[in-house]
């Protein structure tokens, strides 16, 4: 997406709070606009969806799973995917999803491994380490897909703001 496409769709979700919201008295007309700005929130954030976010999510779970090899050496777990998954050049952001979804799978399956009760029973301290670690990985692959979801468009009508916080009088 390009600056001046991102400044638009600002611009106009600016003139819609600043003007728009304020100077209307009919709740139906209100809702419309709040509307109005969530779609134009949701384009902006679909617009801007390139390979830059999924390839950050993939990076997580590759050193996570580094991480768990490291770990868990000796022990045997769920086969992790060989490394790097993805040659520096990808930029396919279908084929960097798929990638992504199969890393979701496989991370799921070595957090059930990790507090099941085979794990434990070889190296219950470490399977809880192992474990932890995952919960971590995932959790913060979770706030790397938040960043790229438009705010709630009940958030933003209750405030009034543009990010959705309460309006100060």
């Amino acid at each position: 997406m390009s600056a001046s496409f991102e400044r638009l769709i600002d611009g106009i979700i600016d003139a819609l709070q600043i003007h728009v919201v304020p100077n209307s008295n009919d709740d139906f007309v209100r809702g419309q606009v709040f509307s109005a700005i969530y779609a134009l929130n949701g384009l902006k954030l679909a617009a801007d969806w390139k390979a830059g976010p999924l390839l950050e999510q993939v990076r997580l779970q590759d050193d996570t799973f580094a991480a768990v090899k490291r770990l868990a050496d000796g022990m045997m777990h769920p086969e992790s995917p060989a490394m790097p998954r993805i040659p520096s050049d990808m930029s396919d952001a279908a084929v960097i999803e798929a990638l992504r979804d199969d890393g979701d799978r496989q991370l799921g399956q070595l957090l059930l491994w990790a507090s099941g009760a085979d794990a434990r029973a070889v190296n219950r301290d470490l399977a809880t380490e192992i474990e932890q670690l995952l919960r971590r990985a995932i959790c913060d692959q979770l706030k790397i897909e938040l960043a790229t979801t438009p705010k709630s468009m009940l958030q933003q009508i209750a405030g009034g703001e543009r990010d959705g916080g309460v309006a100060q009088g």
